[in-house]
């Protein structure tokens, strides 16, 4: 198959609404006004069975078997997984030269002016050196008016409220974890309700009409709709940002990297991948993101002959197969495009492109061609942003 019959492909089956969007914003409201608002909404077909082509690869959204190959003459015969397609990234010097992706996110940060309020969606929500939180649209980035406490962990450390998946995929609503509660606020109207939630809460991820609340001790989900709260059976910061409630497991010593949903879980063997064959454990703002069958997640690589990098790994839900993986040389002091989170991915565009985080710049990596592309420049005033889905 070609790699311009694997872009047509794509371009048939890309959503242009997020998935999993939300409804709990909905419910929240409802009974309390009513009120007519204008909707940026696109209808979409949906089809009884996807399929999603990767990498030359065609995954079903039904599970089915993939370890035999069946003959006529009925005996099973084991097949050997192909293996990943695998890319290196230019060096961080090498970024301006790559093309730019276009997208409703702004380009230019930095260009976008202070405003009181302007039309359009909600593309993102950001903090900048000023401290405030700003709602972050193709017109400007508008102040966003709620009382927020830095979040903080048992040992006293703190932490900025705003998390990389604190924006609902829909762009209609935003959470903060804050100590004993989490803050969500409905960004159509302005007004923020307080949910209470026992313990020192460090990240949130939406599910739907619920919060995935993460704690290093405890884990909680969090109904929007009654604001009430389930303790889960898992504590620590592994969940995947998606609908789904999946998790990346890495033991601290030896044992397998797995992704879990539920009760069920397959083996992600990232061993000839990352340093050490793990994943990272604990790293509060590097978690998974799933869009579809598959999981992107960034790790650190090791080195090679003194040069440090890191890499990004796109998987298999339903096998833990690993598809696809991209390398990213740190490059030379002071330039090094990987910060102390490495270089963390930040969501999807579509089905198809995986968006990660270069230092200053959000780079959007297509995982049918192996296109490497520039999305965003961010500016250095910005500590902490969030975005929504595509």
């Amino acid at each position: 198959m070609t790699d311009q019959r694997l872009r047509e492909l794509f371009n048939d089956l890309a959503e242009t609404l997020p998935e999993g969007s939300s409804r709990a914003g909905e419910l929240w409201r409802q009974g309390t006004r009513s009120r007519t608002r204008r909707r940026w909404t696109v209808a979409g077909a949906a089809a009884a069975v996807t399929v999603l082509v990767v990498a030359g690869i065609v995954v079903p959204s039904e599970p089915v078997e993939r370890a035999v190959t069946v003959h006529p003459s009925g005996t099973p015969t084991p097949t050997i997984s192909p293996a990943p397609a695998r890319e290196t990234a230019p060096p961080p010097s090498g970024e301006t030269k790559l093309p730019t992706l276009a997208t409703a996110l702004p380009e230019k940060w930095a260009d976008l002016p202070v405003v009181t309020a302007v039309p359009g969606p909600v593309l993102g929500v950001a903090q900048f050196g000023d401290g405030r939180i700003y709602l972050m649209k193709s017109g400007g980035r508008v102040p966003l008016d709620v009382k927020l406490d830095n979040a903080v962990d048992a040992g006293g450390n703190r932490g900025t409220p705003l998390k990389p998946n604190a924006l609902a995929p829909d762009g209609t609503m935003a959470a903060f974890p804050q100590p004993d509660e989490v803050v969500v606020v409905d960004l159509v109207i302005g007004r923020a309700r307080r949910y209470p939630v026992p313990g020192f809460n460090e990240v949130v991820l939406w599910r739907g009409e619920q919060l995935l609340v993460e704690q290093e001790e405890a884990n909680y989900l969090l109904d929007l709709a009654t604001g009430k709260v389930r303790r889960q059976p898992y504590k620590g910061f592994a969940g995947v940002a998606g609908y789904r409630d999946l998790r990346i497991v890495s033991p601290e010593e030896g044992g397998w990297t797995v992704i879990r949903e539920g009760e069920s879980e397959v083996e992600l063997d990232v061993r000839d991948i990352t340093n050490e064959g793990a994943m990272p454990v604990g790293v509060l703002d590097n978690h998974g993101w799933q869009r579809g069958g598959l999981v992107a997640r960034s790790a650190f690589a090791g080195y090679d002959q003194g040069k440090g990098a890191d890499v990004v790994v796109v998987a298999d839900v339903a096998t833990g197969r690993v598809v696809r993986t991209l390398r990213l040389p740190w490059g030379d002091p002071p330039g090094w495009r990987c910060g102390k989170e490495g270089c963390p991915v930040r969501g999807w565009i579509r089905q198809d492109t995986v968006i990660i985080e270069s230092r200053d710049r959000l780079l959007g990596w297509n995982i049918a061609t192996g296109a490497l592309s520039r999305v965003a420049d961010l500016p250095d005033n910005v500590t902490a942003y969030s975005l929504r889905g595509w």
